[in-house]
Order: C-alpha cells, then structure tokens, then sequence
C-alpha cells in the first residue's frame, strides 16, 4: 500500500465502498470495518482532503443525521493500483504455502462466516 501512498485503514474503506458499488452510509460503513464513528469521521476527513471520497447530507424518516460517503474516480483508480499489489502480496507470502486442498479447505469454512 505503501507505494500507492495508501494507508491500509483506507485501502479498507475503498474496499468497503467498492463491494458496496460506490457508496454507503456511515452507520453502514463503521459496521462493514467494525470501526467506531469518530475513528471513521476522522479516517474520512483524510480521505475526502485527498479526493479519495466525497461525503453528502442524506437525512431519512429514520435518521435526520445520516451522511452517505462515495467513492470517487481518484478513489477507484487508486483502489484499483493499490488492489493489484494487495492480492500480489497475498499471494507470495499467504497463499503461496497452502495446497489446492487448502484452499478449498478455508474457502468452505470462510464461506460459513
């Protein structure tokens, strides 16, 4: 991450928006990175100073407060780089020592979570 200029805490709400196709609520998002909100607030703070993410008022019936936060081109072409060096390093030094069965293996446990 480091040669994208990318701190992980933030590959992670990339990553997070990304499967979310672009954008989620905060409340949503804290959940997704079992990160509390002024932790998150802060970490998005950097992020939308970096152009990486855009936050927007978005009240409902059931929240007055609720703020969704987006992705932008910067943040996905970033998260794309960044997303190509992530799985490299997984694969040399993670899943390179594990068997076609092990893989298997974890891929029906994690599958249970």
């Amino acid at each position: 991450m480091e040669a994208h200029g990318l701190s992980l805490h933030h590959f992670e709400v990339l990553s997070s928006l990304r499967a979310a196709g672009g954008s989620m609520r905060v409340h949503q998002l804290c959940a997704d990175l079992g990160d509390v909100p002024s932790s998150l607030s802060r970490r998005l703070d950097r992020m939308t100073e970096a152009g990486l993410v855009t936050r927007a008022a978005t009240p409902s019936a059931e929240d007055a407060r609720a703020v969704t936060v987006s992705i932008t081109r910067e943040g996905r072409e970033l998260w794309r780089d960044a997303n190509i060096t992530f799985r490299g390093v997984l694969q040399r030094h993670f899943a390179q020592s594990l068997t076609d069965t092990d893989i298997v293996a974890l891929t029906r446990v994690l599958g249970k979570l």
